[in-house]
């Protein structure tokens, strides 16, 4: 077998992938620039055992071969191309194609993590297709990079920062990977965006393409459980997971409020009444206390002393309330639970300042002005359920967020 009688089909960091026919029809052969002495080949054998033994979407070389000239190769099963080479033909892909792809490959690596197995490089290079259209990850065999090193700077662009030996560059080449299928481009390239995506997916890419590991998800596991979720809510149709009594509270000039709906069976917990204020400049959140506004131009909230409200009809409300509506202008992700803190990511026009409302088990909700941030990491107590959710004004008027939970939570208005 020649590599001279196949199509070159490209190179990565280590070696050149050719097409070459066989009795079986064609079949890659990957071809190196040295030969295997023996003790790296009885490593790479092993290493190979190991692959084969792992049940998920990786492309394994079967046989290790030494050509006629004294190079080794390994040959196998032949894909129909890469996603690098799909995304350059036909641009990026469409959300439903880049949730199944997403959550294909994360399911790949969180049972080759389980396994102690960690790619280190992927990149969508390394994202093949069978003619079935299957997604699978090839290159998983590490053994001869330092051995063979055809192009250190190969895929550079959507390697994580801090090297390629944890798990958590994994996690990086994932969002890489994602980033490209989204976009058409790599991650740093320009921000991220894309008016049909789901917040939750854009959010969950920039989650994985933290610089700072520890800033990502924990594990590819929880990855594959956030775009299996992601699938269902697209394929399902909405429907209302409420059920059993209903705790309201009242907010500013009577807009309802969320708060924490009692576990089943649970006997309710007495509380303080719960208020998540509206947000508007130069309005009050809560009349007739020392209270925090946000003031046009400020940086940062201030303490007022506000008058208490004049006596008014309960069923005409003054003309002077801000106006608070959930639209779809302003959405807020699934919240990324680190444990301690949570991570917040939420999507919110130009020209509007936000505020976060937090709401816990015990306690008064927290609101804090962050003004043109999108972003916001929360210190939370672990075990303990949380609701959140995202406001904003113009100055004018006031939008909200649906509320999102965390550990179980029920979020009611």
């Amino acid at each position: 077998m020649r590599p001279e009688d196949g199509e070159a089909l490209g190179g990565g960091s280590t070696g050149v992938v050719f097409a070459v026919p066989s009795d079986e029809g064609d079949l890659a052969l990957k071809v190196f620039s040295g030969r295997l002495y023996r003790r790296t080949r009885l490593r790479l054998e092993r290493e190979l055992d190991r692959l084969s033994a792992v049940d998920g979407q990786l492309l394994v070389p079967g046989t290790i071969v030494e050509l006629a000239d004294g190079r080794c190769a390994l040959r196998g099963e032949l894909c129909t191309g890469s996603l690098a080479d799909l995304v350059t033909a036909a641009g990026p892909l469409s959300t439903d194609d880049v949730l199944v792809l997403g959550t294909a490959i994360a399911s790949t690596l969180a049972t080759a993590h389980e396994a102690g197995i960690v790619h280190g490089r992927l990149t969508p290079s390394n994202v093949l297709f069978r003619a079935s259209g299957e997604p699978v990850i090839n290159d998983f065999e590490r053994t001869l990079r330092p051995v063979f090193v055809r192009d250190p700077r190969h895929g550079r662009q959507f390697l994580a920062p801090e090297g390629t030996d944890g798990r958590s560059s994994d996690l990086y080449g994932l969002g890489a990977v994602l980033h490209l299928a989204l976009t058409g481009e790599p991650p740093g390239s320009r921000p991220l965006h894309r008016e049909d995506a789901p917040i939750d997916l854009l959010a969950l890419v920039e989650n994985l393409l933290a610089e700072d590991p520890a800033s990502r998800p924990p594990d590819a596991a929880l990855v594959e459980e956030i775009l299996t979720g992601l699938q269902e809510t697209r394929n399902t149709p909405e429907v209302s997971t409420v059920d059993g009594p209903v705790s309201v509270a009242s907010g500013i000039e009577g807009v309802p409020v969320v708060t924490i709906e009692p576990a089943a069976g649970a006997a309710p917990t007495p509380r303080k009444r719960s208020v998540w204020p509206a947000v508007a400049a130069g309005v009050a959140v809560a009349a007739g206390f020392t209270t925090w506004a946000l003031l046009p131009g400020s940086g940062e909230p201030e303490p007022r002393s506000l008058p208490a409200p004049a006596p008014r009809s309960s069923s005409a409300p003054p003309t002077s309330a801000p106006t608070v509506k959930t639209v779809s202008q302003v959405e807020l992700a699934a919240p990324i639970d680190h444990g301690s803190t949570v991570e917040l990511a939420w999507r919110a026009p130009d020209g509007f300042d936000s505020a976060v409302v937090i709401a816990g088990e015990t306690g008064e909700p927290k609101t804090t002005f962050v003004r043109r941030q999108r972003t916001m990491n929360v210190a939370v107590e672990p075990g303990r359920k949380y609701c959140f959710l995202i406001q904003i004004t113009d100055g004018e008027s006031v939008r909200e967020s649906e509320p999102r939970p965390i550990r179980g939570a029920t979020c009611r208005k």
